[in-house]
């Protein structure tokens, strides 16, 4: 081990009281430099475990997402309906008890229709004029926004709907001047 190592070492061990200082490693400069040369053979390996982990970890949030995306547009084709047989009444059970259970795993399904879009989430893909609206809100969602465990595996796609321009009625301008 290099001296400026084991001077590192002892100055970080000073940052502690005393009862708590690791005691120095009483290795040989041939054993040091034995597992150091060990410690750059596996490191490539656990380079590519650590991207393969990581590729996994994109793999299922891209899953999840689909999943959920999934689960929201039958839901929202349900809520449609005016009368529900019995046979598709037994599926949504189905459906809404999978919908729970990625809820209590920590996914989370969000529709943004009817909120104020504030920061990033979700991305308005299109905006509309919608007579009677008094703010912009969202007035469709196109894909929800899913969540794992708080951190955003999909961003939602809405349309923003903004109040439509008053359009004067003929014949009012000219009685206020």
């Amino acid at each position: 081990m290099k001296w400026t190592r084991r001077l590192a070492a002892s100055l970080r061990q000073r940052l502690y009281p005393e009862e708590f200082r690791l005691p120095e490693a009483d290795f040989g400069e041939e054993q040091l430099d034995l597992l150091e040369e060990l410690i750059q053979m596996i490191q490539p390996t656990l380079c590519q475990a650590d991207a393969a982990q990581k590729q996994d970890k994109r793999q299922m949030a891209r899953f999840l997402a689909d999943l959920g995306t999934g689960i929201w547009r039958i839901r929202k084709k349900v809520e449609g309906l005016k009368r529900m047989p019995k046979e598709l009444k037994e599926a949504l059970f189905a459906l809404e008890s999978t919908w729970d259970s990625m809820s209590q795993g920590g996914v989370e399904i969000v529709d943004h229709v009817g909120e104020v879009p504030l920061g990033m989430v979700p991305r308005v893909v299109r905006t509309e004029d919608v007579p009677g609206l008094e703010r912009e809100q969202v007035v469709e969602a196109l894909s929800p926004t899913i969540l794992l465990r708080g951190e955003v595996v999909q961003v939602g796609e809405v349309v923003l709907g903004r109040p439509a321009p008053l359009v004067p009625v003929p014949g009012e301008e000219a009685s206020h001047g």
